[in-house]
């Protein structure tokens, strides 16, 4: 059944996307994405908020995280396309209203470009950090921007070659995280709870730790923009999506104890390189440096995700002419949508180079620029879920949200109350260019999207994607 009587037009210029990601490569891309953006980047910032109660901030996070991957994997599962949030919102907004559906499509295109390129720009950042760590006479401002040229390079490679370049370092990554938590755990396992006070913030500060570490949390939809270019993307896409989460939300806990029991929680905060800090307390010399280069392949890995992720996003839009169409072109040898990556790895250079305004400010407000992104479109995508159900109860996804109370998934609602009120802790600075950002997509709509949209309905999509 569709929403929207088909256009019938074609899709011209546009090209056709390669399936080239298997589950192992799609959940490379999400455990690459998740770890690089939170643990190497932000447990600083979130340790001086949370103090010794960072393994809670990180729990708490998760379980949100969770109930609200679990909406998005339903939702992966009816409209496994690219752009993800972007398809999702569109075809479940519709039936209320064309323009809402159009609208709230347009503003997860726009919330995740925004939190994506910042995302990549931050996780550079921390790249640099802890490249200046092994090698200290190379300045961050010179190596952020290095990187976030090569890794746009790779991705205009093609899919292929970035995941499996992608799987090998997510590897090397849960193995490092695993060797952290051990080691540190294992030297001092009651270590958060012998501090004196373990709430130095009460619980403001662990709120506040919560909302930065949805940077890493956030990066899971990179997945799911991959929706064309997945290997049975109905089953592989959800399982993919939920299944690196879990693996990163446990990793996540168990490091978040163990760094505190490592080192002291002020020290961590001030260190541009937390972890290294936190194994070199344990075992001086070898360990921090070999943590440091698992930590350069994690922040790499991230950035990739974040620039795959925001590309394909801004693909999925242009190919409706919902923004310039030129960003919709897909290279017929590479099948990679170069001037969407090309556009992305700019403004994420253009956010990198925001290292000169200091390290410690760019990446507070780069990171809290783009969790702002993130939690309201955690809230959206619980709320998109609610509204298909109420309105399209006919559909029959192959993976189903558990706990229903007459169609109704109690727990996305329980999720869409958590991921708003976290707003509430974001800081004025970062929600004031979040709400910026939202009325000029708005403004972007009725100006320019509105009229020139070609929509394209679910028999178009199908048509488009089959093999």
């Amino acid at each position: 059944m569709n929403l929207q009587t088909s256009t019938n037009h074609p899709v011209t210029g546009t090209g056709k996307l390669s399936r080239g990601l298997g589950f192992v490569d799609l959940w490379s891309v999400g455990v690459g994405a998740l770890i690089g953006g939170g643990i190497f980047t932000v447990i600083g910032p979130a340790v001086a908020q949370a103090g010794p109660a960072l393994f809670v901030a990180f729990l708490i996070a998760g379980v949100i995280a969770i109930l609200s991957s679990l909406s998005y994997a339903e939702l992966a599962s009816n409209w496994p396309y690219e752009g993800a949030s972007y398809a999702y919102s569109k075809f479940a907004f519709t039936p209320i209203h064309k323009d809402l559906g159009r609208l709230m499509a347009l503003w997860c295109s726009g919330l995740y470009f925004l939190s994506f390129a910042f995302a990549a720009g931050a996780v550079n950042l921390g790249f640099a950090g802890y490249f200046n760590f092994l090698f200290p006479s190379l300045s961050p401002t010179l190596v952020a921007p290095v990187v976030s040229i090569a890794i746009t390079g790779l991705l205009l490679i093609g899919i292929k070659t970035t995941g499996k370049v992608n799987t090998i370092f997510s590897i090397i990554q849960v193995i490092a995280l695993f060797a952290i938590a051990i080691i540190t755990i294992f030297h001092n396992p009651t270590g958060p709870f012998m501090h004196s006070d373990f709430l130095p913030n009460g619980w403001t500060g662990v709120f506040a730790a919560t909302a930065l570490i949805a940077f890493g949390q956030m990066q899971v939809e990179a997945v799911l923009t991959l929706g064309e270019e997945a290997k049975k993307p109905r089953r592989n896409l959800p399982l993919a999506q939920v299944s690196a989460l879990v693996t990163v939300v446990v990793l996540y806990c168990l490091t978040g104890f163990g760094v505190v029991s490592a080192a002291d929680p002020s020290a961590l905060a001030a260190s541009t390189a937390p972890l290294s800090l936190a194994v070199e307390t344990v075992l001086p010399g070898v360990g921090a440096v070999l943590i440091a280069i698992a930590a350069l392949t994690a922040t790499g890995t991230s950035t990739v995700g974040c620039l795959l992720g925001s590309s394909r996003m801004i693909f999925a839009a242009a190919r409706e002419k919902a923004v310039p169409g030129f960003l919709g072109k897909v290279n017929p040898k590479t099948h990679v949508p170069v001037a969407a990556t090309v556009f992305t790895g700019i403004i994420a250079l253009g956010t990198t180079l925001m290292s000169t305004m200091g390290y410690g400010q760019a990446i507070s407000i780069a990171v809290g620029a783009a969790v702002f992104a993130n939690w309201l479109m955690m809230g959206l995508m619980n709320i998109a879920l609610i509204v298909v159900r109420v309105k399209q109860p006919h559909l029959k996804p192959l993976f189903r949200y558990p706990v229903n109370i007459k169609n109704i998934p109690v727990l996305a609602i329980v999720a869409a109350i958590a991921s708003f009120w976290i707003l509430t802790y974001i800081q004025p600075i970062p929600l004031l260019i979040g709400i910026s950002w939202l009325v000029l997509i708005t403004a972007f709509y009725f100006f320019y999207s509105r009229s020139r949209w070609e929509y394209l309905d679910e028999r178009d999509m199908e048509n488009i994607t089959k093999d």
